[in-house]
């Protein structure tokens, strides 16, 4: 997801030091180890530029391994509010709070409470909070004007003489906790307990699972404080938060995401729909309207400093679907204005001309790119160290390229993959253990992401057809109506030209500092074909069909490679980084597109069966010039463990071979993947795949972490309470968790990574899960799930 910018399984929060203001060169150590398949910690030391004499100290959060998860809280974090104190800080109390330059005033982030500024910067740069994020979405308990001067009192009126005892006493009078903003909500009658779509999912488990994650939606809705909207305490007090119009309903993603997020609502609304809440979908497409309408465009959440930057814009594609499912066009009325002017923004703020190399025709592409010159105020720290230490990299920047290296960082977060280094940075693998040096070689403005154009052109497809339904035909409406067909027919050209790899059969970012499309593959090829965009390769009928729907393969060999050779859903690349949106981490996003990309295409180039490997799977990936479609040889793709037999590994280069004498035979059968059937087509037979992996990693994970089934079934019984307490969990609170993301490698385990602790709630993840039940209800099985192993204690299952 997501908003702040991905560091490495740590929080990177000074370490616990001495007051030693001669050590110039302090140890920063990384904590917060993440729930991968292994337990690791991250460090980075050098000289650093912040000026101290002493640090705050990280705490460690929980760690799994490799068949167990790992909470770093007894608090249920989809019930619970975290402890409202300060965290004291294991220092000196009388130690300088860290100081360095303070970047430039921004015209896009204006609070001086939560844009940077030196109030924002003191308490950043002190970290006092594991997560730079819980201060930011605190509310003030004095009006604002009040604050500031209770700030500038401290240190005497020079900040670089502020004590860690005089900022924390600072936060603790001056603010309130985090989220004090919005109550829970009521669904009230509509909420059902159970839906309907839950009769077409046939293996049991499953279903009982889905229908507690469907369950989840009343511990996820929110609402603002009718008595607070912005969650202020007094007159002139202020939050963070931006109000909406009315006190509507809305889902959060949960965990630190507090707050209405840009496209995990996309993948929200799907399960929505499907639980039949067709009033919540209503509310949270209000609740953006009110967004385009104090902004003019949608900000990655509804924070003040969220104001600078937006997400992919899927605004266009929930009206949509909302209108798909209930026909209710009447909402046009309202949003085609807005809609209007969110694609101004794009348009205005987000969009180059760009001359293709390829064809030498020039197009409008558009990109990430976001107004700013200063640290990300929820990733202050992170940021801030990651460009003023640059130099601990070999980097000597000056002001111009330090402002650019803040727009790359904001960027990535824009892009919502933030960060995968194998997509925006020129040196992805500098350090696979820290990933602030990656981040520092960040290049996002200078990469033209294939799917933001691919989204944009489903829009302006679904604008032109919006226009025709709505205003009974008149003309102005039919001259927007053709206005957006003109428009996506540009886009389609433009995607075509610019992202399509004729060679590799495969769609990819386009690099203007290489000058070529992008080496690495990602599921951001998939967005293309998921908007129905296909190369004159498929759709030219003087090609012979047969040979149409075996190039078609081609485009999915990848994938399809993938899933003989990895156990989990698909991977955010194939490149190892230590970033959350590379290896081992899969998200319920891609594994949706990839999903639509198979369903969307023509039945008559999707059927046939699936072509026979002999030799295994990779061997049917399109190569060129000694350059295959996954931009990797097979011996240097990640490896896949056996779960089942420890230290043992995949045969990699038989993985997906089948019989020479009968294709549909898979010599190796891979698990978790659903019961084939007669007759099934190539195409269907990979959704079926694609879609029970999924299945396996949400429900392996949930259940790793104390989800429990209502079955019979010997394999689903509840883990023990003492493997989950040997696994850091509250064994008499812990109800499952639905990770924000997955491990490729670990069906047990959750995806890990980045600078913050590995999030639980979680709405896109439980979107998906209960679309799919809707969509392929009679295709999902009960996956064979890996032994919970116990990591601290001999307890095992």
């Amino acid at each position: 997801m997501r908003l702040p910018a991905l560091k490495t399984l740590a929080l990177l929060l000074p370490a616990v030091a001495a007051v030693a203001a001669q050590d110039a060169s302090s140890s920063m150590s990384a904590s917060s180890a993440s729930m991968t398949g292994s337990s690791t910690a991250s460090s980075a030391s050098g000289s650093s530029s912040l000026t101290s004499t002493a640090t705050a100290s990280a705490s460690s959060s929980g760690t799994a391994t490799s068949g167990g998860a790992a909470s770093s809280s007894s608090v249920n974090p989809l019930t619970e509010k975290p402890p409202a104190a300060v965290p004291s800080a294991t220092t000196t109390p009388s130690a300088m709070i860290p100081s360095g330059p303070l970047p430039p005033s921004q015209e896009l982030c204006t609070s001086p409470i939560y844009c940077p500024g030196p109030l924002l910067q003191a308490v950043q740069l002190a970290g006092i909070f594991e997560d730079s994020k819980t201060f930011v979405d605190k509310a003030t308990s004095k009006p604002e004007s009040e604050v500031l001067d209770n700030f500038n009192k401290l240190g005497g009126g020079n900040t670089s003489n502020i004590t860690y005892e005089e900022i924390v006493q600072f936060v603790d009078d001056n603010f309130v906790a985090e989220g004090v903003e919005l109550v829970p909500a009521d669904l009230g009658e509509e909420f059902v307990q159970d839906p309907e779509f839950l009769q077409g999912v046939e293996d049991e488990v499953v279903r009982d699972w889905l229908k507690q994650v469907h369950s989840y939606w009343e511990l996820l809705a929110r609402t603002t404080n009718s008595s607070s909207p912005s969650g202020v305490q007094c007159d002139g007090c202020v939050s963070s938060f931006i109000p909406f119009n009315e006190s509507r309903v809305f889902v959060v993603p949960g965990g630190r995401f507090r707050e209405l997020y840009y496209w995990d609502t996309f993948f929200v609304i799907e399960g929505l729909i499907t639980s039949q809440l067709q009033s919540v979908v209503k509310a949270i497409l209000e609740n953006f309207g009110d967004l385009i309408d104090r902004l003019g465009f949608i900000p990655n959440g509804n924070r003040v400093y969220y104001e600078n930057r937006s997400q992919p814009p899927f605004f266009t594609l929930m009206i949509d679907k909302y209108i798909e499912a209930y026909n209710d066009t009447s909402v046009l009325q309202r949003f085609l204005p807005l809609l209007e002017k969110e694609m101004e923004f794009w348009r205005n703020n987000r969009t180059i001309e760009f001359t293709s190399p390829f064809t030498n025709n020039t197009h409008n592409i558009t990109h990430y790119k976001v107004d700013t010159s200063a640290p990300r105020p929820e990733s202050y720290l992170e940021d801030y160290k990651t460009v003023e230490d640059a130099s601990e990299s070999g980097l000597e920047l000056n002001d111009t390229q330090k402002a650019q290296l803040y727009s790359d960082l904001a960027s990535g977060a824009e892009s919502g993959s933030d960060y995968s280094g194998a997509r925006w940075s020129k040196r992805p693998t500098i350090n696979l253990t820290d990933t602030i040096p990656a981040q520092r070689f960040l290049n996002t403005a200078q990469q033209l992401p294939v799917d933001l154009n691919a989204i944009l052109f489903a829009c302006e497809q679904k604008l032109s057809a919006f226009y025709k339904v709505s205003g009974n035909g008149t003309q102005s409406n039919m001259t927007r109506a053709n206005y957006w067909a003109q428009q996506a027919q540009a886009r389609k050209q433009a995607v075509l030209d610019v992202f399509w790899d004729p060679s590799r059969k495969f769609f990819y970012d386009f690099n203007v500092t290489l000058g070529d499309r992008a080496p690495y593959y990602t599921p951001a090829g998939f967005f293309p074909l998921w908007a129905q965009i296909l190369p004159q390769e498929f759709v030219n009928e003087t090609i012979s069909l047969d040979q149409r729907r075996q190039n078609l393969q081609g485009v999915f060999s990848g994938l399809r490679y993938i899933i003989d050779r990895f156990n989990g859903t698909i991977p955010a690349s194939l490149v190892t980084t230590g970033q959350q949106w590379d290896f081992a981490n899969a998200w319920p996003p891609h594994t949706y597109i990839a999903l639509e990309a198979l369903r969307n295409l023509p039945d008559s180039l999707s059927a046939g069966p699936q072509l026979p490997a002999e030799n295994g799977t990779f061997a049917l990936i399109p190569m060129t010039n000694g350059t295959n479609q996954l931009g990797q040889t097979q011996d240097s793709l990640p490896i896949q463990p056996i779960e089942y037999q420890p230290g043992s590994m995949i045969n990699e280069t038989q993985a997906g071979a089948t019989d020479p004498n009968n294709p549909e035979q898979e010599l190796n059968p891979i698990m978790n993947v659903g019961n084939s059937t007669t007759g099934e087509s190539w195409r269907d037979e990979l959704v079926r795949e694609l879609a029970n992996r999924y299945v396996a990693s949400a429900l392996c994970s949930w259940r790793a972490t104390g989800g429990k089934l209502n079955t019979t079934d010997p394999n689903f019984q509840a883990v023990p309470d003492d493997v989950l307490t040997a696994n850091g969990l509250n064994a008499s609170t812990a109800i499952g968790n639905m990770f924000e993301k997955f491990n490729a490698s670990d069906i047990n385990a959750a995806g890990g990574g980045g600078e913050y602790e590995v999030q639980v709630g979680f709405g896109w993840t439980n979107g998906v899960a209960i679309w799919l039940g809707g969509q392929l209800g009679a295709n999902l099985t009960r996956p064979e799930c890996p032994p919970v192993v116990a990591q601290n204690t001999t307890s095992s299952e």
